[in-house]
């Protein structure tokens, strides 16, 4: 009989705690650390007066690779949580003119786009169209791919199928969109996931207008009770599965012997492990965990060569009353949309208006807030790498408060506040060790992008890996997911680009 293997895990976030199931599916004893004293990372959740708050992820895309992950893992995902498809998918605001809603039925919104720019409509279909092909082509031979061999690589046969497939790594999105549609209101409609991905749409590879067919066609979903459930959900098979939790016990080291981890130190004291997977910031990981630059895969001058994603305001507001100009998801566009990127990412200056993102969960879900009340979730992105005082920091907040009311027609949104949390940018450098401060982490620019990213292990280590959004294949919940799935396709030495029918023993 073989000796059980043990795997650390470092940090409890999406990308750790799906790595810790998978692993304890497989017979491994795993043991988590977890430096804050609750799970989920930035997908946390916290309540005060009666409303729910989720701390950080809000929109549920890519629902397909939720579906795939808890079938890999022996689930259903009904079994843990249920979905509402939205209608409508988002609102859009604008500072220079009325405000669009987006349906997620494809022939109504090009019927939305048509009354905007005259053949606008035929385009986004077309565009759709495309974008639909790319996604599932990525699916099947990018995101979950290892890129650890000549097998897993860009085939002759793929090229054949799709010509233009890899110049969508090279081309800027905003390029890309520009060949379509020539309304700047359109053009926002379609670059704007680029924020949710840390990245400008102007030096953001074309390949995401492949984020366009979950918009338009799949559509978008919200579990309910909040996205916290899902974090709930993979805590729940980890338990069902043996994982063992330890919260409020950071990781000190990573001990090293050779070219192997031989454990981990917590509160001064050796935990053994045959195999560690961090899910810690990967520039903390490398610079900071591991004993010296010998082992290190990327070093600080790797580090001053790539960008970060922007940082973020997050504001957590309870509202009194209803708001009944806002849906559940809504976005707020400012004229000046590349000066608004180029002050976040070229000149790290922190917007005077900014492009925002509300959500406002309550409504679709009235267990997120007291009876005539509303929640409201406020991100602005910021550069990634600055901080301001509490007093300038309450005057932007202020600032974009008031810009909300202006753009929305809420008039008097600031004085209907009975509950407001702001968390600033040194919030995730405090709670995550993140690398300048970002929220989100390694911005997805044309460099920066599918196996350009870091890799999923170790170049010095055989038996340290890593997890989640720093690396492969990058940021967003559905992409740790996959994350944790090539983490299990490296210690295993499978190559295979697409996603798994089945786990396979590694014991």
């Amino acid at each position: 009989m073989k000796k059980q293997m043990t795997a650390v895990i470092i940090g409890a976030g999406v990308g750790g705690l799906a790595t810790a199931n998978i692993l304890a599916k497989q017979g491994y004893k795993v043991l988590v650390y977890e430096k804050n004293e609750h799970i989920g990372g930035r997908m946390g959740m916290f309540e005060k007066d009666g409303f729910r708050f989720d701390t950080g992820p809000s929109w549920y895309l890519m629902a397909d690779v939720f579906e795939h992950y808890f079938k890999l893992v022996g689930e259903k995902l009904e079994d843990h949580y249920q979905l509402k498809k939205l209608s409508p998918a988002y609102k859009i605001f604008y500072d220079y003119t009325k405000p669009l809603t987006i349906t997620g039925d494809l022939r109504k919104d090009a019927l939305t786009f048509e009354k905007l720019e005259t053949g606008s409509g035929k385009q986004l279909i077309k565009y759709v169209e495309k974008a639909e092909l790319n996604y599932k082509l990525a699916l099947q031979n990018f995101l979950y791919n290892p890129f650890r061999s000549s097998n897993g690589l860009i085939s002759f046969e793929i090229l054949k199928k799709i010509p233009e497939f890899i110049r969508l790594f090279v081309q800027p999105l905003h390029s890309y969109v520009s060949r379509y549609f020539k309304s700047q209101v359109l053009q926002q409609v379609l670059e704007y996931p680029m924020v949710f991905l840390g990245a400008s749409p102007y030096n953001a590879p074309a390949l995401y207008q492949l984020m366009s067919y979950l918009d338009f066609k799949e559509g978008v979903f919200y579990p309910e009770g909040g996205l916290y459930k899902v974090t709930e959900a993979l805590y729940a098979i980890g338990q069902k599965l043996n994982v063992k939790y330890h919260l409020s016990s950071a990781v000190e080291k990573i001990i090293t012997e050779k070219d192997r981890v031989i454990g981990v130190q917590v509160n001064g004291k050796l935990i053994m492990a045959d195999i560690v997977v961090s899910n810690a910031d990967l520039h903390f990981t490398e610079t900071k965990l591991l004993p010296s630059a010998a082992v290190r895969s990327y070093g600080e001058k790797y580090w001053q060569k790539h960008t970060a994603g922007p940082s973020a305001l997050l504001l957590y507001l309870g509202i009194r009353g209803t708001l009944p100009e806002l849906k559940h998801h809504n976005l707020f566009f400012v004229k000046n949309w590349r000066e608004n990127f180029d002050s976040i990412y070229k000149h790290k200056k922190w917007p005077r208006a900014a492009s925002i993102y509300v959500c406002k969960p309550s409504a679709s879900d009235n267990s997120v807030a007291p009876k005539n009340h509303e929640n409201i979730f406020v991100l602005v992105p910021l550069p990634a790498g600055t901080t301001k005082s509490s007093s300038q920091t309450a005057n932007y907040v202020d600032r974009y408060l008031t810009q909300l009311e202006k753009m929305s027609g809420i008039k008097d949104l600031r004085e209907r506040i009975v509950v407001k949390e702001v968390r600033d940018p040194q919030h995730f450098s405090e709670a995550f060790h993140s690398w300048q401060n970002t929220a989100l982490g390694m911005s997805h620019t044309l460099r920066q992008s599918a196996f350009l990213r870091p890799s999923i292990r170790s170049k010095k280590l055989k038996n340290l890996y890593y997890v989640g959004a720093g690396t492969q294949p990058g940021i967003g919940v559905p992409m740790c997911l996959i994350s944790a799935e090539l983490v299990y396709k490296a210690i295993t030495g499978d190559t295979s680009p697409g996603p798994l029918e089945k786990l396979e023993s590694t014991l």
